[in-house]
């Protein structure tokens, strides 16, 4: 059963790298639910039969699966979504398994996702770090906040001030930092981290 790490390994080989390989993210899951299984949302938990499901779905020409994986996704965040689903924009809706059973409620209450405080937080206050590097960033500047030595004026200073404004606890960095690493979202070079070439 694959986690949240191999899932983002899998997008990332399949967006950044154009290889064909099976993107399971929560609005394509809500997708397949609907669409093919006639199910208002997909299962609390990532399930073996999902991934099967969406082996089979998945085109076996390259670059159509990489767009396949783009369109569901898309799909189900901006018009099949979770709470308000947007049905009669639906470009699939005359397939939908979930509308022909008459849009049955879910057989359970889904818990709202938080945010504040979690890996997926630290994570993306890195990331956007990152994003605005123009060159790789030392790790020991993610650790604590720098003398002011004019990194502002270089575009990290405010997403750096924003990651160090989490209080997050150093182990908790250190997991975002390898989660990143491993993921191939980010490389560790001589002179700090950074995106990807």
């Amino acid at each position: 059963m694959p986690g949240v790490g191999s899932y983002t390994a899998a997008a990332v080989a399949a967006f950044a790298f154009g290889r064909r390989e099976t993107v399971v993210d929560t609005n394509i899951r809500r997708v397949h639910a609907r669409l093919v299984s006639g199910h208002a949302l997909p299962a609390p938990a990532l399930t073996a039969a999902e991934m099967r499901l969406a082996d089979t779905l998945l085109p076996d020409d390259q670059n159509l699966s990489v767009r396949w994986n783009a369109s569901v996704m898309e799909l189900g965040a901006t018009v099949c979504t979770a709470r308000s689903p947007k049905c009669a924009e639906c470009p699939v809706r005359s397939s939908c398994a979930w509308l022909a059973a008459g849009e049955p409620p879910p057989s359970y209450t889904p818990k709202g996702q938080s945010w504040h405080g979690t890996d997926r937080q630290v994570r993306g206050a890195v990331m956007a770090v990152l994003r605005e590097a123009a060159h790789p960033v030392p790790r020991e500047m993610f650790e604590r906040a720098p003398a002011d030595l004019g990194f502002a004026a270089s575009g990290i200073g405010i997403p750096l001030a924003a990651l160090h404004r989490l209080n997050s606890a150093p182990e908790q960095l250190d997991r975002a930092l390898e989660g990143l690493l491993a993921d191939g979202l980010a490389e560790m070079h001589d002179d700090g981290l950074r995106l990807p070439a």
